[in-house]
């Protein structure tokens, strides 16, 4: 864990990449081998859980080790079937290719598999398995920085408990492997190589979503932490909104006239975000969403993410909304089948998106509009909103508006961190 250590050397970082959370049994890896120094051919490596360790290839393994010392981007490890988007609406399988070693282990019964990798060839893979590599080299760069720094800063530790830095995945960050890496990421890593975002002498935790939707959240609107000079709310847009968002009618009046934004389609175009995006993101409407809900679906939905026994849903309620509109406190109101009002309040923008969808809503910046033209008693609901993900920090189609508009990675980055300063910590 690097704990906001300031490293005067390159590091290597621990990537979990099988969690025991995944709770997989079996695993196929494909390996390359030397043969003469010049023809290689690929091993399969079948990896079987053991109730006391690993069976690898019919033999017992109490846990194993593959080391790669390679920086040849054809000699690197293939895992197969390694989870992309864990817990969100496009999550998926995909087969990934990693240098440097590998370390696998029995985790209470589970498979969990760690790569171990110098950060800079890391993060050159992070650029573009969180945007794609056809972005503007400012916005590849502001995203590695970005991601560098949050890396050293390691305010999270969510992982601290299995003694890794990272996943592999949008958790932490998306690390997909080297396949990612491209001749604009790599470029981009190495121009910006030791580069990280500083304040008062610190790392910044330097945070970023997919789309704040027009505003970015202030950070303890998120979290419940103390507020972060660099993490505050800002229109990300050549205008700044006179409205506050925090009331109810601003918001919705917000949603929609806001379109002056970077994220926006005046900046990004729709049909041309597929092409920007991550490889394992949907294709959809970052900037605007609607979502609608019948009577039926909204009682199927919290009786499963709320474990209730429901019988109809008569309200939805914004109790308190941060600065970017997004809710902070969703009030529930309805009835169960025993005949008892029930009134259930929601707290953080996390546990809202959680409950408000089977997989995981797009944000929590959004307004509710009943309709009871079918039933008084029994109302459909309509949720208009805006952005995706927490919108805290930098905002990655912000970024990316802001690179086709031709402004630098360090206007990029003064845009989105306040009160931050760029350094090289090491070369």
């Amino acid at each position: 864990m690097f704990l906001n250590k300031i490293p005067r050397k390159e590091p290597t970082i621990k990537v979990g990449i099988i969690l025991p959370s995944d709770k997989k049994h079996q695993l196929e890896i494909k390996t390359p081998i030397r043969m003469n120094n010049e023809h290689k051919i690929s091993k399969y490596i079948s990896v079987k859980i053991l109730d006391t360790g690993l069976l690898i290839n019919d033999e017992y393994h109490k846990d194993y080790h593959i080391n790669n010392n390679s920086e040849n981007l054809s000699e690197s490890i293939k895992i197969l079937g390694v989870p992309a988007g864990r817990g969100f609406h496009w999550q998926k399988e995909i087969n990934a290719r990693l240098l440097g070693d590998i370390k696998i282990y029995n985790k209470n019964g589970f498979i969990f598999l760690i790569n171990e990798i110098n950060i800079e060839k890391y993060l050159m893979s992070v650029a573009t398995s969180e945007m794609s590599a056809s972005c503007p080299n400012s916005l590849l760069e502001s995203q590695t920085i970005a991601a560098r720094s949050w890396n050293f800063a390691a305010v999270e530790k969510k992982h601290e408990n299995l003694d890794i830095d990272v996943c592999n995945d949008d958790c932490c960050q998306r690390y997909q492997g080297v396949l990612n890496i491209t001749i604009s990421s790599q470029k981009a890593c190495l121009k910006t190589r030791g580069m990280v975002l500083m304040h008062n002498n610190k790392i910044c935790d330097s945070r970023y979503s997919k789309s704040c939707g027009g505003i970015t959240e202030s950070n303890q609107n998120v979290w419940n932490d103390k507020p972060v000079d660099y993490l505050q709310s800002i229109s990300d847009s050549v205008e700044p909104t006179k409205l506050d968002l925090t009331e109810e009618a601003s918001f919705s009046k917000w949603l929609d006239e806001g379109t002056n934004c970077f994220c926006s389609p005046q900046f990004v175009e729709p049909n041309r975000i597929k092409q920007f995006i991550g490889n394992v993101d949907l294709s959809g409407n970052y900037f605007r969403w609607i979502k609608k809900y019948s009577q039926k679906e909204l009682v199927v939905l919290f009786n499963s993410t709320l474990n209730f026994n429901i019988n109809r849903i008569s309200n939805l309620v914004p109790i308190k909304r941060g600065n970017s509109g997004r809710i902070k406190e969703l009030s529930i109101v309805g009835h169960l089948k025993n005949g008892k009002k029930f009134n259930k309040l929601i707290k953080t923008e996390y546990q809202i998106r959680k409950i408000m969808h089977k997989q995981f809503l797009y944000s929590s910046a959004f307004s509710i509009n009943k309709d009871t033209s079918e039933n008084i008693n029994n109302p459909n609901f309509l949720l208009k909103g805006a952005g995706w993900g927490h919108g805290v920090g930098l905002c990655q189609i912000g970024a990316l508006g802001m690179a086709l508009s031709n402004k630098s990675s360090k206007q990029i980055l003064k845009h989105y961190f306040k009160n931050s300063t760029l350094e090289r910590i090491y070369d």
